[in-house]
């Protein structure tokens, strides 16, 4: 007769005797039960996976806003009268967008969602870069203003909207935390040297990189 190995073994003995120590067991799997007690052991009770966290409810914090500068042209002096003046703006500074959770998971997609809607601003989700989308990839169409022949000098700049913000998603038992940063939009700016370039961050930064420092204000 062939002889038998295994779980068939393990089968035998339980049915031989059934208070066998280990004849919970599946076959060929530890049981997850205390022998004595019946009970499940903490260690697996530790090991089990959390909760999914798909549906918690978010909790905005520190979300700050504004326009920041990503490319500018060199200084075009406008010394002829007639045709068009073409600035070509070179790469300032790259925004990057990231999504960070200390679960994995809440996805980068609904994090930007519920930024979307917080936002409040009738955004579409797909306005909001995801990570990998970033701003220096963005498509430029040169900008074009006529010449007039007033020798003045000329810098365009452009920018884009950055979004930073921190959460908390309520998730069974615990909370998530995050942080995430995004940008939207295109924005342009024609800036004369000379010519105070305003209040506003974008301009400024764009007028002391480009024509120097800011002229003085009366």
């Amino acid at each position: 007769m062939a002889r038998r190995h295994g779980w068939a073994a393990v089968a035998l003995l339980c049915a031989v005797v059934p208070s066998a120590a280990g004849c919970t067991a599946v076959a060929g799997k530890p049981s997850v039960r205390d022998a004595a007690t019946g009970a499940v052991r903490a260690d697996v009770r530790a090991a089990s996976p959390a909760p999914s966290c798909a549906g918690g409810a978010f909790r905005w914090s520190s979300v700050r806003r504004g326009y920041r500068l990503t490319e500018i042209s060199p200084v075009v002096t406008d010394d002829r009268k007639g045709g068009w003046i073409t600035f070509r703006p070179g790469l300032v500074r790259n925004i990057v967008p990231r999504v960070d959770t200390s679960d994995g998971s809440v996805s980068a997609h609904r994090v930007l969602a519920a930024l979307a809607e917080h936002l409040s601003e009738g955004l579409d989700t797909e306005r909001l870069a995801a990570p990998g989308e970033e701003s220096a990839d963005r498509d430029h169409t040169p900008a074009m203003v006529e010449a007039v022949g007033n020798g003045q000098r000329l810098v365009e700049a452009e920018g884009v909207l950055v979004v930073e913000a921190s959460f908390t998603v309520t998730c069974p038992g615990r909370d998530v935390h995050g942080s995430v940063t995004t940008w939207f939009g295109n924005a342009e700016d024609s800036i004369a040297c000379g010519v105070d370039p305003g209040e506003h961050a974008m301009p400024k930064e764009a007028y002391e990189l480009a024509c120097g420092p800011l002229p003085l204000r009366r």
